[in-house]
């Protein structure tokens, strides 16, 4: 009878501790299904704030790189002018369009993104194609961009300097008809055509970019 009483107490206790592991288990998977769930809806409202940010970025840039496309094409027919017909009237006309102009330049909206890296959110961000793609705008795409508009604006500033001793900005016209011969005066439109060039070059690229993680955000969105 005591071997009977000890194998039913045996039995109770293997099917308590049974019970147990799966109460565990049960709560364990709750636990995580809770955690995925805050997660996905954490994911759910960085991503609807990361494509506000990035909407609003290309408003922006695209304001810039149309004023910028502008600059260029001035900046183009100077420099046609400088090296071929040579007619004083236009090259004083294009020259004053230029220089009477500011220079714009870019600089994103990064908070969205900011957060998310300082708060680690952004490496449980999932497919990793759309975690790698937004990493890279910001910072490869964006940080050239960047970088490009800070060395385009300080090259601005000096190219401002020099300009004074060929035009005059009270009147806007040229001190001379013999400027347009001078060695300076031509290098200094060959630079501000690179500058504007380039940045353009990296403007382009950079939107095509931000259009391409918009359509991976929305699809992440949509699923």
């Amino acid at each position: 009878m005591e071997k009977n009483k000890t194998g039913k107490y045996l039995k109770y206790a293997i099917g308590e501790i049974i019970l147990v592991v799966i109460g565990i288990l049960i709560a364990l998977q709750i636990n995580n299904w809770n955690e995925t769930s805050k997660n996905e809806r954490e994911q759910i409202v960085f991503l609807n704030n990361l494509k506000n940010d990035l909407n609003n970025d290309l408003i922006q840039l695209d304001q810039i790189l149309k004023f910028q496309k502008e600059k260029l094409s001035t900046v183009n027919k100077l420099k046609d002018q400088l090296f071929s017909n040579k007619d004083f009237e236009k090259i004083e006309l294009l020259f004053a369009k230029i220089s009477t102009s500011d220079n714009d330049t870019y600089f994103p909206n990064t908070g969205s993104y900011t957060t998310s890296v300082s708060s680690g959110k952004i490496a449980t961000l999932n497919p990793s194609s759309l975690r790698i793609a937004i990493t890279n705008l910001y910072e490869r795409y964006y940080y050239r961009l960047i970088y490009n508009g800070e060395i385009y604006d300080k090259r601005d500033d000096e190219v401002s300097l020099i300009r004074g001793k060929f035009f005059n900005n009270l009147t806007l016209k040229l001190i001379s008809k013999d400027v347009i011969e001078d060695s300076e005066f031509v290098n200094l439109i060959t630079i501000v055509f690179a500058d504007n060039s380039n940045y353009v070059k990296r403007g382009d690229e950079t939107e095509a970019e931000i259009l391409n993680v918009l359509k991976l955000v929305d699809q992440r969105l949509n699923d």
